[in-house]
């Protein structure tokens, strides 16, 4: 049988395929359904399975068709795709069977929807401009990640006299918003953090073990426009800890590892802080010129492959949390299905950036970037080969690099700009500085 389908596009991603059966291949498949429905009915005046056909097609007419239908249709549809891969038509999901309406003797009309991959233009993905700033290494980033390391260095013991800045109170909250808490347990904080409001530390000091503290608590605001959110919290204080820091000298720098002096702990801090902003600023990079990509070259992604990828992100988050409900499920579907939706496009951009770009990379490459991760761990590249050949995957070390290398190529065609917001605070500060 040589079926003829008909293609009707719906959208750039959604198609429709419609057919016929002819009546006489129709018909006997039909058959073939009421002979095999026969075996199982029994009739009064007749053994199991020779009831006569016409009797048992009046009396099961509906359950026969839809046997049928259940059986004869995958084998139709298998039939068309057939027909449609030699047009050069590739569904990317299962057909979804329109409403079947159908007589014995007559044609069998079939339509199916399906999705397809977008045929995707990029006019515009060089010479724009994007917002953007590179984070920069800072002193002050330095010595607060010095401060982190001294803090978990502190020596902390009971204190019997009052809270002070910088000590570590252990409390559990008896209310909260003027309601009692049933399910109280034990929170540490230290004083001087200011996490929760200027006012919520302030209350803290000069506080002892057992006494009860009332405290406003300010919760932070969802953007710049909003105002703290303030409410009052009973506490009771359980313990004061003194933290005692180690002082920062050469010898904190040998305690901590293989450091001559304090100096060069300082300069591995710097390194592995450089070594972090350099690829956040990259992965930063990326993200902003392919979101410029698809901002300026707009295409319809097919809703299966985002419904299945959020879907899967969701069964993955809700493995992770327990006792959660219907209520609190609901707007996490909106999140990750945006978020399918963007990495999609970006899996879709991405193919069509290596189409246009054609770059290649070389084996030398591959096995230069084998030796970097090598190195980052200390490892001698053929020993790293050997314990890590399992996880080393060069098709998608390929793959990586290509990437980079497109992305690379683009971002020398950008023009990135001062975000418009640091520009804005940097002309108020100058204005609160000339006043």
């Amino acid at each position: 049988m040589e079926l003829k389908p008909k293609i009707e596009k719906l959208s750039d991603t959604k198609r429709k395929m419609s057919f016929s059966v002819p009546k006489d291949v129709a018909q006997k498949d039909y058959e073939t359904t009421l002979k095999g429905f026969r075996q199982y009915v029994s009739l009064p005046g007749f053994r199991k399975g020779k009831a006569p056909l016409k009797t048992i097609e009046r009396m099961y007419k509906d359950q026969i068709k839809q046997g049928f239908f259940e059986d004869a249709i995958p084998k139709y549809y298998k039939q068309a795709l057939e027909e449609l891969d030699k047009m050069g038509v590739n569904p990317i999901n299962q057909g979804v069977l329109e409403d079947t309406d159908w007589e014995t003797g007559k044609d069998l009309e079939l339509s199916f929807t399906f999705e397809v991959n977008p045929e995707i233009e990029l006019k515009e993905y060089k010479n724009f401009s994007v917002e953007f700033e590179p984070e920069k290494v800072t002193k002050e980033i330095i010595d607060g990640e010095l401060s982190r390391l001294q803090e978990n260095y502190a020596t902390i013991s009971d204190k019997d006299a009052l809270s002070e800045n910088g000590d570590v109170i252990n409390y559990t909250i008896l209310k909260y918003d003027g309601k009692d808490i049933t399910k109280k347990e034990e929170s540490s904080y230290k004083i001087g953090q200011e996490t929760y409001g200027k006012a919520f530390d302030e209350a803290l000091i000069g506080a002892t073990k057992g006494c009860e503290i009332t405290a406003i608590v300010e919760l932070g605001p969802l953007d710049d426009k909003e105002k703290p959110e303030k409410k009052e919290m009973t506490l009771k204080v359980n313990e004061v800890k003194k933290v005692e820091l180690p002082e920062l000298n050469d010898d904190f720098a040998k305690e901590v590892g293989e450091f001559d002096s304090l100096k060069a702990l300082k300069d591995e801090i710097k390194k592995g802080i450089e070594e972090q902003i350099t690829q956040k600023n990259k992965n930063q990079t990326k993200s902003l010129i392919l979101q410029k990509i698809i901002e300026k070259n707009p295409f319809e992604v097919p809703e299966s492959f985002v419904d299945n990828y959020a879907e899967d992100m969701m069964r993955k988050y809700t493995q992770q949390q327990k006792n959660l409900n219907a209520e609190e499920l609901a707007p996490m579907k909106n999140i990750y299905k945006s978020y399918a939706e963007n990495e999609i496009r970006i899996y879709y951009v991405m193919n069509k950036l290596k189409e246009l770009e054609k770059v290649e990379v070389s084996d030398e490459e591959i096995e230069n970037e084998i030796r970097r991760s090598a190195e980052k761990m200390g490892m001698d590249v053929e020993k790293y080969k050997e314990l890590y050949k399992k996880q080393i995957n060069k098709e998608e070390i390929k793959e990586n690099l290509i990437s980079d290398k497109i992305i690379k190529n683009i971002e020398k065609t950008v023009d990135f700009k001062k975000p418009k917001k640091q520009k804005e605070s940097k002309k108020k500060e100058s204005i609160k500085e000339e006043k």
